[in-house]
């Protein structure tokens, strides 16, 4: 069944229709909370009260085909409610707090999934709103007339905010790994990085940007090091706790 086929059917009292949209929509909706609150307890929560609410309102939703963009706003407007309320970000790793170290070679297939990592926790240093944007593009999939139902507003909006963050992400990120991955392959980086404390500051980040740009052999090491938003989408998605369908789908507010 399709997502119109199943709404439908749950707006019905059909609990095993609504038991089928879970399992659709559970793991990723679970794993875009995560992204945004970068805690497995208030991931948890947020994705469980975002269900439990979609659930109570199937029948507000005029366009069943649009199941997935509506559950993923209802997702993000939970997840950022917590993340003000709790007034803090809690990356796992700031952009300006970044473990320098020579490293592997990030071209090496074997370290992608390490790469990958550092531009995850270095993007976890966004604003919430902007980690949450970022992340219905690269990580869920969502783009055009879904990516700006799910953030509310027009799709010429939602591409505009998306192209910015990505120029953003990918050059502030880009030099990160350059910084991170290129010292051995420049003697000019390397005096740029002499005496680095490991805290990547707008300066420092704008300085390596800058030395990459005129640089071709840092422009080429940016170039193998693929681009820094298709390295989020490496990180495994993180599946919602399995004890959550019976608490939500169990539940006597569950459903229409």
């Amino acid at each position: 069944m399709d997502d119109a086929d199943l709404v439908l059917a749950a707006r019905t009292g059909d609990r095993e229709a609504l038991a089928a949209i879970y399992d659709r929509y559970a793991d990723r909706l679970h794993d875009y909370c995560w992204s945004i609150l970068r805690d497995p307890h208030e991931a948890a929560d947020a994705f469980h009260d975002a269900f439990l609410a979609a659930s109570q309102r199937l029948d507000q939703l005029r366009d069943p085909s649009k199941l997935r963009p509506w559950l993923y706003a209802i997702a993000r407007h939970e997840a950022l409610r917590r993340a003000t309320a709790r007034g803090r970000q809690q990356p796992t790793a700031e952009v300006d707090d970044v473990t320098p170290a020579g490293g592997p070679e990030v071209d090496d297939p074997y370290r992608q999934e390490e790469a990958a990592a550092l531009v995850w926790a270095a993007a976890a240093g966004l604003a919430p709103r902007d980690r949450a944007l970022l992340d219905l593009n690269v990580r869920q999939g969502l783009e055009g007339q879904e990516l700006a139902e799910a953030i509310g507003v027009e799709p010429s909006h939602a591409y505009v905010l998306l192209s910015r963050l990505r120029d953003q992400v990918e050059r502030s990120l880009g030099a990160l790994l350059v910084a991170r991955y290129g010292r051995r392959d420049c003697p000019d980086l390397a005096r740029i990085l002499e005496g680095w404390d490991g805290k990547f500051s707008p300066i420092l980040r704008k300085r390596v940007a800058r030395h990459a740009d005129s640089c071709s052999t840092c422009a080429d090491r940016r170039r193998l090091l693929a681009s820094p938003t298709a390295l989020l989408g490496v990180v495994p998605l993180l599946p919602a706790p399995a004890d959550l369908k019976d608490r939500i789908l169990g539940g006597p507010g569950c459903g229409p």
